[in-house]
């Protein structure tokens, strides 16, 4: 089975994610709401409205935790095969930390022979963002956060965007065990009820409600497709708008300020981006319009390359980026030079990316693809006997391909 949709939606939401980047580089106030810092008369308008779903790379990361929870689940859910946890799990931390690496050794290279030009274009662009460029430039501090910190303390301060790869390990790893440990069984859907009151408003939420998604849908009955009028996806897909775009402003005198409620510590910013991830994601696991428009060959192709293009782009955003904007800087306005920037900069990550995919990410999928058959294939040998060598050879490559959110739906890895 091959859902190229999916692999659509999540080159989708990479996109935004270095949209948003660039915004918050070049059009900080959209992040801050403090209208002294506003290079543009648009940006007061679009922090505090469902434009900016546009530039919400919070939701987007949101986007993909659930997404993680629907596909490392789905195939566990059609097969009720145990075997596919462990394939899962045994590789889970390989296929995130490998690109990851290399992902700090690219920021590492440009912090060690000072190619980062973020820090200069500050007093210009009036962005608060720290500088990726000013962390330790000690070797073996940048290997110790690259396999170890990054994954269990949540940040990195070469590539601030890994600070996602701790959610993503742990929250596979969440899955995996209520897979394995109540996965067959009735008492699952109460683990999820609790789960949820847990983690409300948490990004582990987005997890939860991913693998409950492929559960209705992929558990025998599709219990979604009771929802499938178009009347009720318009609302549900409005709706997820609407709770996924709550802005980084303060809502307070914006359409979002009904949202809120008295809990004073409670994560709203993280909750409805979640939740608008959980709705929209419904809505396409039903929707064929949605699904033809995502199966495009150019979301398709976003989607093979996505995380390559979240891995490499703030680097080169920070460094080559900001060196042309302060080489324009006397030569055009500040509109202009912003635009010719962000042109060429996304030019250039979309060829780094790209190459990134090719020699790292795509290797290393190869790689951990033949190690899987190597561990699994004699199990799955011993449970299918002689015929099922043809389907082990054939299949296994394609269980991998269908239980990793990372890897294209389109089947070419």
């Amino acid at each position: 089975m091959k859902i190229v949709y999916l692999d659509g939606l999540r080159g989708f939401a990479a996109l935004i994610v270095v949209v948003s980047h660039f915004f918050q580089v070049f059009a900080p106030s959209v992040f801050e709401g403090r209208k002294e810092i506003e290079h543009f008369a648009f940006e007061g308008i679009a922090a505090r409205t469902p434009f900016n779903l546009l530039f919400n790379g919070n939701f987007s990361v949101c986007l993909f935790f659930v997404l993680s929870g629907y596909v490392l689940s789905y195939r566990f859910f059609q097969t009720r095969d145990r075997l596919v946890i462990y394939s899962s799990a045994i590789r889970r931390y390989f296929r995130l930390a490998v690109p990851a690496l290399v992902s700090v050794l690219l920021a590492y290279l440009i912090l060690v022979l000072d190619l980062g030009a973020y820090d200069n274009i500050r007093g210009v662009t009036l962005s608060s963002m720290p500088d990726p460029f000013a962390a330790d430039a000690n070797l073996l501090v940048m290997l110790k956060e690259s396999l170890f910190h990054t994954f269990f303390t949540y940040g990195s301060q070469y590539n601030p965007v890994l600070w996602t790869m701790t959610y993503e390990l742990f929250g596979s790893f969440l899955i995996f065990v209520i897979l394995v440990t109540c996965g067959r069984h009735g008492i699952r859907y109460a683990v999820y009820a609790v789960l949820i009151c847990v983690f409300i408003d948490s990004y582990y939420l987005g997890f939860i409600l991913g693998m409950l998604l492929s559960d209705v849908k992929n558990s025998g009955r599709d219990w979604l497709a009771s929802i499938h009028r178009p009347w009720i996806h318009i609302l549900l897909l409005c709706i997820g708008i609407y709770t996924g775009s709550y802005p980084y402003v303060a809502p307070q005198g914006t359409i979002y300020s009904l949202l809120q409620w008295g809990a004073s510590d409670f994560n709203f910013f993280v909750f409805y981006h979640v939740i608008g991830s959980f709705l929209i994601l419904g809505v396409l696991l039903n929707s064929n319009r949605m699904q033809s428009i995502f199966s495009h060959r150019f979301f398709a192709y976003l989607g093979k390359v996505s995380f390559s293009l979240y891995l490499v782009h703030f680097s080169v955003i920070c460094s080559l980026g900001s060196f042309i904007f302060l080489f324009l800087s006397p030569l055009l306005t500040y509109g202009s030079n912003v635009l010719l920037t962000t042109i060429i900069t996304f030019l250039v990550i979309a060829v780094t990316a790209h190459g990134f995919y090719r020699l790292i990410d795509a290797r290393i999928l190869l790689w951990l693809t033949r190690w899987n058959k190597r561990l699994f294939s004699a199990q799955k040998l011993r449970g299918q006997g002689h015929s099922g060598q043809v389907q082990t050879d054939q299949t296994m490559k394609a269980d991998y391909i269908n239980t990793d959110p990372f890897i294209s739906a389109c089947g070419r890895k």
